[in-house]
């Protein structure tokens, strides 16, 4: 093929050129996909068929012998990095499966290049285990371009689509059916091939959330020839000028009120993540794919989805430990999976972590429910610019439980709405300019000390500062403490003492990830134990918990291993999964002091995983939940734990049962649901006990505040 004559801008081409060149990988030529981009960077605007390359090449690299993991390969194509692992990790587990195996193979999918019903397939824009997109042709009105979904089935999904009528769900031109092969073409217009996906791909090439909303319309630009877009007029304004946090908003509610009206109209999307979500030539969000959808006039309620994203109770009925009916997924479900999209957004990342890939999807899906009964990373944590009130409202939509999230779709919009007023923009983009924002405050402190300076002799200006800072921490008026602390670090000659302070304060104020770099900044000045410690413990917050136990042992060289140093190892090895780590320092911690709730606290939840692994536990695991129960604050959860102690205990009877019975009864005063409790395959020898059933109809209390798993070591 002549370089020279060909230019990769077309996707009927493109996808003619990709075909070529798999041909070329079976025949026994290397696979080098950096080398071919490199050689057709036109390539590039192709996104599925540069994941198709990508993907086969892996595979080849495989069967050449090469240890390669997933995420180290999926690294060295940053704008596909997080949607070419994904593929990997599915598409291995989709092979392990006959029944998805034999489909694949039985089923006649049309090519690229072939007529079908009507239509003719210029072009692959993606596919899925049941169903394939094409850019198409309709030569019966004109040539006009449109996407063509060709699904096994889909009669259903045709029909939900044809009763949605809104600016931001994809329309449907028609519907035909080939009876010789069932499959179904859905024909829709031609929007584009720009996905959620591609904005999180290029919004995050570094990890560092950016700040301009700019960041959305260039994903789209890089990905269409100048034809095809339209005047830069059409695209709304908070995209071409206002903040990445702002436009992140932007779309939530536009996509909340699709689902709103979806709603409305008794359909629930159930398969909401971001490649679902397409984004038009002038960058409105469409939802697409209702192959999944529930109906409430009558369809079918099927178990699916797309693991990252799922609710807890759709995660449940894959997970198959216990009986959960598809039908106890409804609208709030929905929530959950945009909560994760827009979580994602802003943050880069996913709100329960890296997905854990297991050997198949029932074990990922134990794992990932694990994951998110814990509650999400904090989102501000990830994304400084994103306010308290955003974040609250983000991770109410992450609630384990579906009674904590909004109450609707429309509920959703109307309070994300309000983060788009005037006032909260501008408290927004304050933080966001905070040098040119505190510019007037800092010449006002200057004129004020040059005068303190001519009407007395006091301490120097750092001193007093640092001296007014542990006044107000002592208040416990932490943000003022921090500020005052940063006015000592811009003056003193030697700011450690100040950095060190001000981390303090950060960390009581929740802003973990400054305080790190207070702290990391202090230790570079003059290294000390707390400043050690104090960064194991930011760590610790920040969930990265293999730094953090190397940050308390290095304190732990100088002599510094306390309780609450011990009890933070034994968490994060729990978290990354170092047991028999956990159980050294935690029964170390222990003896050191037995009367700490967050060390008994996490010795019952290292001896319950042990047993769920069917590992052998002491014979008094029990005690550890009963005594962080006595040492409290009491808490359902503290509750749960001990009532299952009892339960699992060899020698339980009814006696034990009786025990176990009033801790569930205790857990519901203080918010437990025994929802959950239902579907704990270690508490189910209690459903057969009378007082069992009685308090499944006993309303629950209000929720107490939860017992802490970490101790502040400074």
């Amino acid at each position: 093929m002549s370089r020279a004559t060909t230019n990769i801008d077309g996707a009927q081409f493109a996808d003619r050129f990709a075909a070529e060149v798999r041909d070329r990988w079976h025949r026994g030529e290397e696979a080098d996909v950096s080398a071919l981009l490199q050689e057709w960077p036109g390539l590039e605007q192709h996104r599925s068929i540069v994941l198709d390359l990508a993907y086969h090449e892996y595979l080849q690299r495989l069967d050449r012998g090469e240890s390669l993991s997933a995420d180290q390969y999926s690294r060295r194509f940053p704008s596909l990095q997080r949607s070419l692992f994904m593929l990997i990790q599915v598409r291995q587990m989709l092979s392990r499966d006959s029944g998805i195996q034999a489909l694949e193979h039985d089923v006649a999918w049309p090519e690229t290049g072939d007529d079908f019903l009507g239509f003719r397939l210029l072009a692959e824009l993606g596919r899925g285990t049941f169903g394939r997109v094409f850019l198409a042709s309709e030569p019966a009105l004109g040539d006009r371009l449109v996407a063509l979904k060709v699904a096994l089935g889909g009669d259903e999904e045709a029909e939900m689509l044809g009763r949605l009528r809104h600016t931001n769900v994809v329309p449907v031109h028609s519907i035909r059916k080939d009876p010789s092969s069932s499959l179904t073409a859905i024909c829709m217009p031609y929007h584009g091939r720009t996905t959620l996906c591609d904005i999180l791909d290029a919004a995050f090439p570094d990890c560092r959330p950016p700040t301009r909303a700019r960041v959305v319309v260039e994903a789209v630009e890089s990905l269409h020839d100048k034809s095809e877009l339209p005047p830069e007029n059409r695209i709304d304004r908070i995209l071409r000028k206002g903040s990445y946090v702002d436009g992140m908003v932007h779309l939530a509610i536009q996509l909340s009120d699709a689902l709103a009206y979806a709603h409305a109209k008794g359909i629930c999307h159930r398969d909401l993540k971001p490649s679902n979500v397409l984004l038009s030539h002038e960058c409105r969000p469409l939802l697409l794919d209702f192959n999944l959808s529930f109906d409430d006039q009558g369809g079918a309620n099927r178990i699916g989805g797309t693991l990252p994203y799922m609710a807890p109770e759709q995660l449940a009925a894959i997970a198959g430990d216990f009986d959960v009916s598809p039908s106890l997924t409804d609208q709030r479900s929905d929530l959950f999976s945009l909560g994760v999209i827009f979580y994602e957004l802003l943050a880069g990342t996913l709100p329960f972590g890296p997905v854990q890939w297991a050997s198949s999807f029932q074990q990922t899906a134990r794992l990932l429910l694990d994951r998110q009964a814990c509650g999400p990373s904090p989102l501000r944590e990830k994304n400084r610019m994103v306010d308290r009130r955003l974040a609250d409202t983000i991770e109410k939509c992450l609630a384990f439980n579906p009674d904590d999230r909004p109450a609707s779709a429309a509920k959703l919009a109307d309070s994300l709405r309000k983060e788009l007023r005037p006032a909260r923009r501008a408290k927004r983009w304050i933080r966001s300019h905070r040098k040119a924002a505190t510019v007037f405050a800092i010449v006002l402190a200057t004129i004020f000390v040059a005068l303190g300076i001519f009407l007395a002799t006091r301490d120097p200006y750092h001193v007093r500062q640092i001296q007014r800072g542990r006044a107000y921490y002592q208040r416990e008026e932490y943000d003022l403490a921090a500020e005052a602390f940063g006015n000592a670090i811009r003056s003193a000659p030697d700011p450690s003492e100040a950095l060190l302070e001000r981390g303090r304060a950060l960390v009581k104020l929740g802003e973990y990830r400054s305080a790190l770099e207070d702290l990391g900044d202090s230790y570079k000045l003059r290294p000390t134990p707390e400043g050690t410690i104090g960064s194991g413990y930011c760590l610790n917050r920040l969930r990265y918990h293999k730094e953090a136990i190397v940050a308390y042992r290095m304190a732990g060289e100088t002599g510094q291993s306390s309780v609450a140093v011990l009890n933070n190892i034994g968490y994060s090895c729990l978290c990354v999964g170092d047991l028999e780590g956990a159980e050294r320092a935690l029964t170390e911690a222990a003896r050191l002091d037995s009367h700490q709730q967050a060390v008994q606290y996490n010795l019952a939840i290292l001896y319950l995983r042990l047993y769920r692994m069917k590992r052998p536990i002491p014979s008094d695991a029990y005690s550890h939940a009963a005594q962080a129960l006595e040492l409290g604050p009491p808490d359902s959860e503290l509750c749960r734990l001990a009532a299952t102690f009892c339960t699992i205990d060899p020698g339980a009877d009814s006696q034990g049962f009786a025990k176990a019975l009033t801790y569930l009864e205790e857990g519901i005063s203080l918010g437990l649901d025994m929802a959950v409790v239902n579907r704990d395959s270690a508490l189910r020898p209690l459903k057969g006990e009378p007082r069992y059933k009685q308090l499944m109809n006993t309303p629950r209390g209000r929720k107490a505040a939860e017992p802490t798993t970490l101790i502040d070591p400074l």
